[in-house]
């Protein structure tokens, strides 16, 4: 599991910089979203979360590379897709509070900034306009990974009809 890491807050905003949340956000914005923020790591091989557990926070991945896994219906492990530094894993928990859709685990050592659904809340309601602009980059980016899902299906189904 995560290993938590103490940090500055200096070092968190250059954390939030170097990824797709720091676009946009002035220099001010970004010092308030790094005290809702805390860094941890995570070893090769080691969750950073798993399918079915309940724990509401979602990850930037500042270093590092995570790859998300999703077991079947026949109990099967299946690659989803591998998160590298500038991109985001376990969003849907701070959104939805339900259990995770899926398991993500470090392929190499791993940091992430962490960002708790009851940090998010908090900063909701301490920063309403910067917790907006959050928002909507969540959502735009949930609603991206449903139309390349939706683009996935699609072409499962097409190839599963099609005859060899």
């Amino acid at each position: 599991m995560l290993h938590h890491t103490l940090s500055s807050v200096q070092e968190r905003i250059s954390m939030i910089e170097k990824s797709q949340w720091g676009e946009g956000l002035s220099r001010e914005d970004m010092e308030r979203f790094a005290q809702y923020l805390y860094v941890a790591r995570a070893q090769p091989s080691e969750p950073i979360f798993n399918e079915g557990a309940i724990e509401p926070y979602m990850c930037f991945v500042a270093d590092g590379l995570v790859k998300v896994t999703k077991g079947d219906s026949k109990k099967n492990v299946k690659t989803i897709c591998e998160i590298g530094p500038g991109r985001t894993v376990g969003e849907m928990s701070i959104i939805d509070g339900l259990p995770r859709s899926a398991s993500a685990v470090a392929v190499e050592e791993t940091t992430v900034l962490v960002l708790t659904k009851e940090n998010f809340e908090l900063l909701l309601n301490d920063n309403p306009k910067l917790g907006v602009a959050l928002f909507r980059r969540l959502a735009q980016m949930i609603s991206h990974r449903l139309r390349v899902s939706d683009w996935m299906l699609v072409e499962y189904i097409y190839e599963s009809e099609t005859p060899s």
